[in-house]
């Protein structure tokens, strides 16, 4: 069965449990296989706890991709690990200011709040649509380019 991101409800834990898990929990993750089952079973080290403030499975259940896309971009810029102060060569850029299309979107979303994070600066935006300018500030944006005006 294919599938890597799940999101939903412990059923049941091992007697041997030595995790913060207890049935009942709402909890997302990653699998190798499997996901698109409506039970699998998962090491606890994949998965996390699903904070109070999301209410649906599916926003849940797709934290794993896009945010270790918007990670693995950062990685593929130079950004981490190691943020871009700390003088290591492997580091390709030493410029701090980023440009992010889609700033509201998924992985866009995940990329300003982590460019953030890093330290990276000014974070440049690009939004598709006027609506979602203010989103991308609250993000974290300091500047947002929107492309539809």
């Amino acid at each position: 069965v294919p599938g890597f991101d799940v999101a939903g409800t412990i059923e049941s834990v091992p007697k041997t449990n030595n995790s913060n898990f207890s049935v009942g929990d709402r909890v997302f993750g990653c699998t190798l296989f499997g996901a698109y089952s409506s039970r699998v079973v998962i090491p606890t080290i994949q998965l996390r706890k699903i904070p109070d403030c999301i209410e649906k499975f599916s926003k849940a259940a797709s934290f794993p991709a896009v945010s270790m896309t918007a990670l693995y971009a950062l990685h593929l810029a130079g950004y981490f690990p190691g943020g871009v102060d700390d003088g290591a060569s492997r580091h390709k850029f030493k410029n701090k200011s980023i440009l992010i299309h889609s700033a509201a979107g998924g992985v866009g979303s995940f990329l300003v709040q982590m460019a953030k994070i890093l330290g990276l600066g000014p974070i440049v935006g690009v939004v598709g649509r006027s609506s979602k300018v203010d989103e991308a500030y609250r993000l974290g944006c300091d500047v947002v380019i929107d492309k539809s005006t």
